[in-house]
């Protein structure tokens, strides 16, 4: 018990200076504790190393990739696997080979920032968190946290690596983009809480993500190094003030990305990964965070290209990182830190307090009592009628108007002569369907501006661009075409142009064209539909930009309209869930 009390005062209970927290986030009581120490006194120094690392595990290779995964189990005692595609069924077979063959239990994790889908096939998305930065209900986002937290428990994740809190202010960042929350940093943390109390209801561990903020570059640091521009003062008020509030608030970890930031670090030749001036000196020491520091994965070019494989490893363990995800290879790596210990250059102490933060992040999720996996309606229950009626709502509640001269919405004079102009791709049969519902809604197609007599005799147009929503990734902009054919709509009639992608998409749109405006931030028939409900008042909005698009959208820009009272073809109760409000 004294060693247990002692341990407690020497790594968790810190002196107050003006913020800090005085208890890791990952502290539950003494039992822990003593489970904890129990298991790292039973180690030798090769298996207490060996759980710093979490390595690549698929579910779509062959048995060659499946031994070799046994092999680092058994033989490097790694502490756990990053699963990344495909296949659910056999996900939950190889966990529990895995497990079996580890002396100590593996820290499953998962990149999971839209739910498992985002790796798993046949899984069904929650929407972006773009998507869900416009809401006003952040209790919404605390039931994705939450139910995501119920499909990792149901595949035996423990860690899920995110949310993403980067405040994307740049919008031609390749990498983060529709993952932000938006581009106001209060905006971004109260939505990254939420989502992390979710899944934290779920004991399922949560890695905000990418430290100090990769949310002003326009580059990706799976291929080159990306450069932060901001001053200090200008990144923590921007873009560290999310993960101070993330770190108040509790998360468990933080994850570091491989980013130069002359903020913090002046060698242009040492990523964020690798620098202990912002892990030891500013993560640990100015914000005093106590949790688990992740590092973003090796793999990627950021790092990768500068160090080899091993090496990297070494070398983000010395700045301060307490795992080491997506190794490339544990065994050289292992045995640096080793070498590096038994000379003196890295403290047992050190090693003693990233080792003992993994043990006690396996005895909050469950790891001390393992229960083996049954795959038996595994798609069931990943596709749960919950989660369906949640992201039903949360496209009706994130439906944002961002123009609307004279009230053009909602439409209330239904015997008029409507038409609808879809653009780009031709994925529109729900925004159509919908539409139809509420009064007749002609289809026209306008391929291109010498097109245009074909609406002369309608009284209003309803003009819809649909873009990808294949991929996160995917572009926003509207093709030239496109373009050309808006800027010659007649004049003379009511016109409504919905957006299904990313808002950034109307950046260099002439939304004078137009008397009303709308955004529903993905092309999925879940925002087609709720877009129809939108324009003809099936459903009240109150949503608002989450990110700044130019001068005249500003993030936080919505306009509130009220629902008539008509049908709501989507509405949580229509999937069997009786009257429960999300």
């Amino acid at each position: 018990m004294k060693k247990i009390v002692a341990y407690i005062l020497l790594v968790f209970i810190i002196p107050i200076a003006s913020r800090a927290q005085n208890v890791s986030p990952l502290y539950k009581d003494s039992i822990q504790l003593q489970w904890v120490n129990e298991k790292y006194d039973s180690m030798t120094l090769e298996e207490k190393v060996g759980q710093l690392f979490i390595v690549a595990a698929y579910s779509n290779r062959d048995a060659s990739h499946e031994n070799d995964i046994l092999k680092l189990i058994e033989q490097e005692n790694i502490g756990g696997l990053i699963f990344m595609q495909d296949q659910a069924v056999h996900q939950i077979d190889l966990t529990n080979k895995y497990q079996t063959a580890s002396k100590i239990p593996l820290l499953i994790g998962m990149d999971a920032e839209w739910g498992l889908a985002m790796r798993l096939k046949d899984v069904e998305r929650f929407p972006w968190n773009m998507t869900l930065g416009a809401l006003r209900n952040d209790e919404l986002v605390y039931e994705v946290g939450k139910q995501i937290g119920v499909q990792a428990n149901r595949m035996g994740v423990q860690f899920n690596f995110s949310p993403s809190v980067d405040v994307n202010v740049n919008p031609n960042n390749p990498i983060i983009g529709n993952r932000s929350f938006g581009s106001n940093p209060d905006r971004v943390a109260a939505k990254g809480i939420a989502y992390m109390n979710g899944m934290k209801a779920q004991n399922v561990l949560s890695s905000a993500k990418h430290f100090p903020g990769h949310g002003n570059t326009d580059q990706d640091s799976h291929k080159t190094l990306p450069l932060v521009p901001d001053n200090k003062a200008d990144l923590e008020k921007y873009h560290v003030a999310p993960f101070k509030k993330m770190i108040d608030a509790g998360v468990q970890s933080i994850m570091v990305a491989h980013l130069n930031i002359p903020a913090l670090e002046p060698d242009p030749k040492i990523p964020s990964t690798l620098s202990k001036k912002i892990i030891t000196d500013y993560l640990k020491g100015e914000l005093q965070f106590k949790g688990i520091i992740i590092t973003d994965a090796l793999n990627m070019d950021g790092v990768a290209k500068m160090y080899p494989p091993g090496d990297v490893d070494y070398r983000a363990f010395v700045a301060g990182n307490d795992i080491l995800l997506f190794s490339q290879n544990v065994k050289v790596g292992k045995q640096k830190i080793i070498d590096a210990i038994n000379k003196g250059e890295i403290s047992e102490e050190r090693l003693e307090e990233s080792v003992k933060k993994i043990l006690m992040a396996k005895y909050i999720t469950g790891l001390n009592d393992l229960k083996f996996l049954d795959s038996k309606n595994i798609f069931e229950d990943l596709n749960s009628d919950v989660n369906k009626a949640l992201t039903t709502t949360i496209f009706e509640k994130s439906s944002t108007i961002v123009k609307n001269d004279n009230k053009v919405l909602p439409i209330k004079k239904l015997k008029q002569k409507i038409a609808f102009v879809p653009l780009e791709q031709t994925d529109y049969d729900q925004f159509l369907t919908h539409l139809q519902k509420y009064t007749n809604v002609e289809l026209v197609n306008v391929k291109n501006p010498s097109d245009i007599n074909l609406l002369k005799d309608y009284d209003a147009i309803i003009v819809g661009a649909f873009l990808s929503n294949e991929s996160v990734y995917k572009p926003y902009k509207l093709s030239d075409n496109s373009k050309a054919i808006i800027n010659v709509l007649p004049q003379d009639k009511k016109t409504i142009f919905s957006l299904f992608t990313s808002p950034y998409g109307l950046k260099d749109l002439d939304l004078a064209k137009f008397d009303a405006v709308t955004v529903h931030y993905q092309n999925t028939k879940e925002a087609q539909v709720a877009a129809a409900q939108t324009i003809f008042g099936a459903i009240g909005v109150d949503a608002t930009l989450p990110v700044e698009i130019n001068a005249n959208l500003k993030e936080g820009k919505g306009i509130v309209t009220k629902h008539i009272k008509r049908l709501g073809f989507s509405a949580p109760e229509n999937v069997g869930l009786g009257k429960k409000n999300f």
